[in-house]
């Protein structure tokens, strides 16, 4: 049986190296390409482009593990058929399910790994990624920062800093911006509850306006709206501002903890929160999708029916977990349901296919 368990290991692991060797390959393409304009502007840029690519490679590692997992279980079943290898296992008293428990086994490890290569290095790396191709490759100014947990950006003569930028909305929380003359006296003062990016232009609401002069305030005013008191466009605050792919769950929970702290809203954050953890789990439940479609047909020996199949299986599930998390954003569904919600769909519809292949 240990003789077993290793055959299993060692072939399934290397069949899961081949793939996600050739799917880190294919996403370093594609990305070449969608960014080659950039890349190839200048020999400093391409080396750029490269350690770019480089960077963002332990994120499609990691994004593409669950299928990559599939795909190798399913050609190694595929193999045992076609070689008679299922057929003595069963002759020696060997079940399926002893097959199974195996590759359980190795999806726990790789859970495991999933999650501490989404906690520990992919923040880092995509983090550093994003740094490079903005300011390095775009050239863009890094003129924005994070300090005291708010964001400040220097512009001319005015001083502007933000307490909440929502990334995935668009929207400004709580700005201050200060007017300064050549000899860096404050001239104007605006504070603003709320800013949303529409059409094209910021969009103020709850707006007051302060002007000074050497004895302190001059007048002020207050405005239900006011447009374009910045001009810079929602990208520039997404250089400082991080996306939650760009956090460990650690990291992700102390924003999260700091938003509520502060009266925002949450649940959004939360479907990413919960998602972190629900995403390394697809690795186990591929093993259950792999048995329950891969020996339903191997026993035919179509090879290419049943790897297409497998593939299939990884895409409708991917499907299901985006259709789901959209679901959470919007507030339809809870933010737990919303990110396991394709996990349980599948588990459940891996076990039911893996007992009716039985009987």
């Amino acid at each position: 049986m240990k003789r077993l368990n290793k055959y299993t290991i060692s072939n399934v692991i290397k069949f899961l190296a081949i793939t996600e060797f050739a799917g880190a390959i294919m996403f370093f393409i594609i990305e070449f390409f969608e960014h080659m304009d950039k890349f190839t502007a200048s020999s400093k840029n391409f080396a750029f482009g490269i350690y770019y690519l480089v960077l963002r490679i332990p994120y499609y590692l990691n994004l593409i593990l669950p299928l990559s997992f599939l795909i190798s279980i399913l050609i190694f079943l595929i193999l045992m058929v076609r070689n008679n290898e299922m057929i003595t296992l069963r002759t020696s008293g060997i079940s399926t399910a002893s097959l199974m428990k195996t590759l359980v086994m190795l999806s726990i490890t790789l859970t495991v790994f999933s999650f501490a290569l989404a906690e520990f290095i992919v923040p880092v790396s995509l983090s550093t990624s994003e740094y490079i191709y903005r300011v390095k490759i775009k050239k863009e100014e890094p003129y924005v920062f994070f300090k005291n947990d708010r964001i400040w950006f220097k512009r001319d003569n005015k001083i502007c800093n933000i307490d909440f930028y929502d990334i995935k909305n668009d929207k400004i929380k709580n700005l201050t911006l200060i007017e300064l003359s050549d000899n860096f006296t404050i001239q104007r003062r605006l504070d603003a509850k709320e800013g949303i990016w529409r059409n094209g232009h910021w969009l103020f609401t709850d707006v007051a306006e302060r002007t000074f002069d050497n004895d302190g305030i001059k007048y002020k005013k207050v405005y239900a709206q006011m447009r374009d008191i910045i001009k810079e466009e929602p990208a520039v605050f997404k250089t400082i501002e991080k996306n939650p792919e760009e956090m460990g769950y650690n990291e992700l929970k102390r924003y999260i903890d700091k938003l509520r702290h502060d009266g925002h809203s949450i649940k959004r954050y939360l479907v990413d929160l919960y998602n972190k953890i629900s995403l390394p789990f697809v690795n186990l439940i591929m093993v259950f999708a792999a048995f329950s479609v891969g020996l339903r047909y191997t026993k035919t020996k179509h090879i290419s029916k049943g790897i297409f199949l497998g593939i299939s299986v990884g895409i409708i599930y991917w499907f299901f977990h985006s259709v789901a998390l959209s679901f959470g954003y919007s507030e339809i569904f809870p933010p737990l349901f919303a990110a396991w919600f394709a996990n349980l769909l599948f588990f459940s519809m891996g076990i039911i296919g893996i007992v009716t292949l039985r009987t």
